[in-house]
């Protein structure tokens, strides 16, 4: 339907009662190399759906990101200006969903002072040119290989594949490094 492609063919939430694929990621341009991996974050039975896109075109210039620092000092500044706030607006409300608005627009701007985003330039002349095709390839084939770990109870040889590939995947690393 319209050169449209979901991406996602695996399930993304997974509890004891059911498996199902309920997020998607649709693309228009389906004949660029893509690989999709749903990667289990531990807190959640939700998944997250990362998109490997190849391009073949490379960004010039520095990249610009925004990052938050999360500093022990700031840790406890956020924690110290929660601390001294008066709740009573929230614990005093009759109406749930209004002490929730509360608690929430009074937590956001607590956190988005205390950790305010920061621009942050990469320069991406000094590229990471030991980073090859075929350790691309591994690091994906490692990512799926965890997430299988994850989501099935496998055989004792299984895990032993595993193990033994990540030993190599780091030994590799650590040559290409040099």
């Amino acid at each position: 339907m319209n050169n449209l492609t979901n991406l996602v063919q695996s399930p993304t939430r997974i509890s004891n009662q059911s498996v199902s694929l309920i997020d998607v990621m649709i693309i228009s341009n389906t004949d660029k190399e893509t690989f999709t991996v749903n990667q289990n974050l531990g807190y959640l039975d939700h998944l997250a759906q990362l998109l490997y896109l190849k391009s073949k075109t490379q960004m010039e210039g520095p990249i610009t990101k925004y990052k938050r620092h999360f500093t022990v000092k700031n840790i406890e500044k956020f924690q110290y200006s929660l601390h001294k706030e008066n709740w009573n607006d929230v614990t005093t409300s009759d109406d749930p969903n209004i002490s929730f608005n509360i608690f929430m627009d009074t937590f956001r701007y607590y956190f988005n002072t205390t950790f305010p985003l920061k621009i942050t330039h990469i320069n991406n002349s000094a590229k990471n040119t030991w980073i090859t095709k075929g350790i691309i390839m591994s690091k994906n084939k490692l990512h799926l290989l965890y997430y299988i770990k994850s989501s099935v109870n496998l055989s004792v040889k299984s895990l032993k594949y595993i193990q033994t590939y990540q030993k190599i995947y780091r030994k590799v690393i650590t040559e290409a490094k040099k």
